[in-house]
């Protein structure tokens, strides 16, 4: 049995909500609009179908296709770690081999066992654990601190390396 802490910092969800986002198609074919636009400003630049304006009126909306979903996520992030309980205070995690994971905050407590959660992704500063489709339980690494490998292997031996997905 291992138990920890965690504190959601806005740095972390934000990772883990540009994960999620960016994982799906919509997130590539947003990023491959923005491209096909900055492409289509230089080419009718150089082809001298578009003068200096043109160019930066493409490149400027390109930008804003592009930057625009990691601003959103980022000022999303902000807010759900200010608003929400379930982001703003902290919870206690044990990871159980026979139970699964119980996460205790305040005076609430749910229970996860493994057979209910679907699959795992590893972020570069999170671990999100699905217990839906589109619920999962995040947790910064930060805060497995010397128990990471251990509760890592544990989650690894009860979803299989099949419902395992690292970036």
């Amino acid at each position: 049995m291992n138990k920890i802490t965690v504190h959601m910092t806005k740095e972390a969800l934000y990772d883990f909500l540009l994960f999620h986002a960016y994982s799906k198609f919509s997130g590539f074919l947003i990023n491959i609009l923005g491209l096909a636009v900055a492409f289509s400003g230089i080419w009718l630049y150089v082809s001298g179908q578009t003068g200096m304006a043109g160019i930066v009126l493409y490149l400027a909306a390109s930008a804003v296709f592009l930057g625009s979903m990691p601003l959103q996520l980022y000022l999303r992030a902000k807010k759900q770690v200010g608003l929400h309980p379930e982001y703003s205070a902290s919870a206690e995690y044990v990871f159980s081999e026979e139970e699964g994971i119980c996460v205790t905050q305040g005076d609430m407590e749910r229970h996860y066992r493994w057979e209910d959660i679907q699959r795992a992704v590893v972020t570069p500063k999170t671990i999100g654990i699905y217990y839906e489709t589109e619920r999962a339980l995040i947790i910064p690494k930060q805060d497995f601190g010397e128990q990471f490998v251990e509760i890592f292997q544990m989650i690894a031996r009860h979803l299989g390396r099949n419902n395992m997905r690292m970036r």
